[in-house]
């Protein structure tokens, strides 16, 4: 009878002891991290704008945005603007609009995505692409 070989991974044939992992138990509970809101306010005062401070300090920014904190970093940041949600009311006069400043439906549905496909499930793509060739 063949003897079985056991599978045991090469790491683990030159390791004599188990690794002792307390490092966790040293760090302490309060210190969440080194990012506190105090400092990513002092990194982003380094930059004039919100994609440079994105490119250069990636985990600062990274950092502020997920807890929340990027108005708060960015307030010495002049004529910031975000882009405008999408309106809550799209009418069709609304929609006849925005397709009358398209020249074809490819175009009309590459620009205003969400008018085009309310005009579609509506009924109004033809009234709204009436002037397309």
């Amino acid at each position: 009878m063949q003897a079985q070989i056991s599978q045991v991974p090469l790491f683990k044939q030159f390791r004599t002891t188990t690794p002792v992992r307390n490092w966790c138990l040293n760090q302490s509970v309060v210190e969440e991290s080194y990012w506190t809101l105090e400092r990513c306010i002092e990194e982003a005062a380094h930059f004039p704008t919100r994609d440079e401070w994105e490119k250069k300090s990636p985990v600062s920014y990274t950092k502020a945005m997920k807890r929340g904190w990027l108005t708060k970093c960015t307030t010495h940041i002049k004529d910031f603007k975000r882009k405008p949600a999408v309106p809550a009311t799209w009418t069709l006069d609304r929609c006849i609009e925005a397709g009358r400043q398209c020249q074809k439906r490819t175009e009309f549905k590459k620009r205003f995505h969400y008018a085009y496909e309310l005009a579609r499930l509506k009924g109004w793509l033809e009234i709204c692409c009436d002037h397309m060739k």
